[in-house]
């Protein structure tokens, strides 16, 4: 039996010192393209999606009632909107929940740029009047854009012994918790503007509640109530029919169907702005490209004649703005009516 000689393992290593390296360097170099070409292969939906979105529909959650003043805003622009975009976008009412169950869809929905939703000022107000939240405002979603604000027309009772905002004030200091204002319903934006005014008139107020604006208008107009603040739209009739009193509007600017009639800003208590709001949101983390788009699509159809003649109906004033700007807006929507609806520990029912 010949002699064999049985190498260890550090002469083996050795010995194919040279071959191990060239092999290794060669599985290295082949492992580094394989990498390369994965993640090339990974980049390419996201590529793709930014340059072809919208390849398909978009929805838009609105969540209100078919019908109700979010419902008309978003159909005041979809079809300019989806024209823009070149692609259909459809509105899908999901009222419930002061909001929250429409709103909380697109919060858990895909973020593709395909679900959007359009909020309103009670997306500022839910954090503190709600006990609790499916999701964190606005951590949780990615702004796109302000839409229209809608300012508020104040009006008064023919009776009542003041006809301007500081007649207004001279009466309240002179005959404390005899004012009354008339809401249609806790956490409404007809009851946060009277809050606000409450709190800048320095004096008690009776609110007397109301379940819809209809009915508060009436009061009013029968002598009732002394004041209420709603849509200009809906008391312009009574006052041209002397059945009531316009004394001024609740936007920092003048109201475009009532030029002549002065903002509570101009007539004294400075830089009161009480105003609903709409704006458009979509998933978090959106990408900024799909952002963009909708953004622009959307300032585009907003600017449209056609959408502004509808958008007239309810004296809203289009406010598109950019991402950063809405965001800003709504976290500091949030931080005042945090501290009024916290003074007077208001929680929705």
């Amino acid at each position: 039996m010949p002699w064999v000689h049985f190498l260890s393992k550090n002469e083996w290593i050795f010995k194919n010192l040279f071959f191990i390296t060239r092999m290794s360097n060669l599985i290295s170099f082949k492992a580094l393209l394989l990498t390369l070409w994965m993640g090339a292969l990974g980049s390419v939906p996201l590529i793709a999606l930014a340059d072809t979105y919208p390849s398909r529909s978009i929805k838009i959650v609105v969540p209100f009632a078919a019908g109700g003043g979010g419902d008309f805003v978003a159909r005041s622009f979809v079809d300019k909107f989806s024209e823009i975009l070149k692609q259909p976008v459809v509105i899908e009412n999901k009222g419930g929940g002061n909001t929250v169950v429409g709103t909380e869809i697109v919060s858990k929905a895909a973020p593709d740029g395909y679900t959007v939703g359009l909020v309103s000022t009670s997306f500022s107000t839910n954090p503190t009047l709600m006990a609790q939240m499916p999701y964190r405002t606005p951590e949780d979603f990615t702004p796109i854009s302000l839409v229209i604000t809608y300012p508020f027309g104040l009006a008064a009772k023919l009776g009542l012994e003041a006809n301007t905002v500081q007649e207004i004030i001279a009466y309240a200091k002179k005959n404390p918790s005899r004012l009354s204002i008339a809401t249609s319903g806790d956490g409404s934006g007809s009851h946060l503007a009277a809050l606000m005014f409450q709190e800048a008139l320095g004096s008690d107020v009776v609110m007397v509640t109301y379940r819809g604006a209809g009915p508060a208008i009436n009061d009013v107009a029968a002598g009732h109530v002394d004041l209420l603040f709603t849509g200009m739209s809906q008391i312009k009739p009574l006052a041209d029919a002397k059945r009531l009193k316009i004394i001024a509007s609740s936007g920092l600017n003048r109201i475009q169907s009532q030029p002549q009639t002065k903002t509570i800003s101009e007539q004294g208590i400075k830089g009161f702005n009480a105003v609903v709001w709409w704006g458009m949101l979509a998933p978090p983390g959106t990408p900024k490209d799909i952002v963009d788009k909708l953004n622009s699509a959307l300032r585009l159809a907003l600017n449209q004649p056609e959408v502004a003649k509808r958008l007239e109906v309810v004296d809203g004033e289009i406010s598109p703005s950019s991402p950063q700007e809405f965001e800003q807006m709504v976290k500091m929507e949030v931080i005042k009516w945090k501290k009024l609806l916290g003074t007077h520990k208001l929680k929705a029912e």
